[in-house]
Parts: structure tokens; C-alpha cells; sequence
């Protein structure tokens, strides 16, 4: 189950509720505010209510930003939606959009895609820009088999291993992890790990105004986003499309 915190006006007990958001069902949760939010009180009232959707069987849960709780709630067991997948499975077609937003052809314009190993992720990012993309780097720790595959089946070549004036060099970077060794000002810039959101390779998670009008100001928009993503009732191309406008 996932679960929906809502914290401003409201009882002064925590209580319990359900919500329906765009075909997703919560489990709610409404905390009020408190005049001390670090006074004894208001912490109690924090553990019961991260207590009470736990016993619902709540582990993770759209947070309020600025929650003056999140330490506590994440001690107590239930954890904010984490958004990282969802930016990374936008990472190739918001890639594309972008460079054809550009003028940057297919047949000359260079992607970057580095990590430190040739997980899932970066390998399908790296497929999904290769079939569109004659150049393509590919900066992963066991990348050659997949190479080798993508020659035998699409005829397509990576270039692996590539230097770092090289990724340097390209119009789009995608980083799975952080390097130090990059100037990391590409026309394109994505930063796809955690704490990679906080600068300027941030991967913005529009919903659309409709749904957004449902929620409270201070919802975390990003993280319902990607628990409505992840319960497979937000499509990614609703998703593309929506946070395509705002760039």
C-alpha cells in the first residue's frame, strides 16, 4: 500500500483516511499542524501517525515538502517515493526532445551516457539513444557485451571507454553517478543519482495541471508523480509531455 501525507490545517490527532488520485488508491494520512513541532506533543503525535500507517501496511508514502517529520517517519519504517526511476526512465526520450529542440541531427549530434557499472538502467538508456543516434558513448564498467550485441542485432556501434574530454565534448550527458572528472556544462545535462536532483543536471517531474489541482500546495507534486508512475496509472508519455513544456 502507498500512503498520502497531508500536513497543515486539520485535527489535532492524526487520522487516517483513503484518496483516489488519478485511478491510484492511498492510504491518507492528515497530521496538523502543531505551534511546536519539536515539542514533545507534536513528536508524539508524528510517531503515532507514522505508527498508524505502518500497521496499514504503509512502507512508502507521498511526503509533504518541507516536512518537519521525514527523520522521524523514515526511523519509524515508512519511506518518501523515490523518484529515480521515474527520471531515469525519462532520461532517453526527454534526451531526444531536447535535441531536436536544438536542430541537433541524428546522424551528427554525440550522447554521452556514463555510470559506473552497466546496470539495467544504463544500458537500456544507452539502447534507447543508440537507435537514434549514430554516436553514442557508452562510460560503464562490463558495457562490452552489450555492445557487442547491439553491433550483431541493430548494426549499431558504441564508442566505450571514451575519455573525458570526450563526454565533455558531447551535446547530451547522462550520468548514472557522479565525476569528478567532468566540466559537466554539455548543452544537455541529466544527473541521475541520488543527490544528482539538487544542481543543474535535475530532471524537473511535471503532473498534469489537472491533477495538480487535486493536491494540496504542499504535496510533493515529483513524488506523486512517481508513485502514480509506478503504480502503472500515470503514463510515461503523459509524464514526457508534461514536463517537455515547461524546458
Amino acid at each position: 500500500m502507498l500512503g498520502y501525507i497531508m500536513y497543515g490545517e486539520g485535527p489535532k490527532r492524526p487520522e487516517l483516511g483513503e484518496r483516489q488520485l488519478s485511478g491510484g488508491n492511498f492510504v491518507t494520512l492528515r497530521l496538523g499542524l502543531h505551534p511546536r513541532p519539536n515539542g514533545p506533543l507534536a513528536l508524539y503525535r508524528a510517531r503515532q501517525g507514522a505508527r498508524l500507517l505502518r500497521e496499514s501496511g504503509v512502507r512508502t508514502a507521498v511526503f509533504p515538502v518541507d516536512f518537519p517529520y521525514t527523520a522521524l517517519f523514515i526511523r519509524q519504517g515508512i519511506l518518501p517515493v523515490d523518484t529515480l526511476p521515474l527520471r531515469r526512465a525519462m532520461a532517453a526520450p526527454l534526451t531526444r526532445r531536447r535535441l531536436e529542440r536544438l536542430g541537433c541531427q541524428p546522424t551528427q549530434a554525440v550522447v554521452a551516457v556514463s555510470g559506473e557499472r552497466a546496470t539495467r538502467e544504463i544500458l537500456e538508456t544507452a539502447k534507447a539513444l543508440a537507435l537514434s543516434y549514430r554516436y553514442v558513448l557508452l562510460s560503464a564498467r562490463g558495457g562490452e557485451d552489450f555492445a557487442r550485441t547491439l553491433r550483431r542485432e541493430y548494426g549499431i556501434s558504441l564508442l566505450l571507454d571514451p575519455s573525458a574530454d570526450q563526454i565533455d565534448r558531447a551535446d547530451a550527458l547522462v550520468l548514472f553517478a557522479p565525476r569528478g572528472d567532468l566540466a559537466q556544462d554539455n548543452k544537455i545535462l541529466y544527473t541521475l543519482y541520488p543527490g544528482g536532483e539538487a544542481g543543474r543536471g535535475r530532471l524537473p517531474l511535471c503532473l498534469p495541471k489537472a491533477l495538480e489541482d487535486q493536491t494540496e500546495s504542499n504535496c510533493d507534486r515529483e513524488q506523486l508523480a512517481a508513485a502514480l508512475y509506478g503504480l502503472g496509472v500515470l503514463p510515461l508519455e503523459t509524464l514526457l509531455a508534461e514536463t517537455d513544456s515547461t524546458l
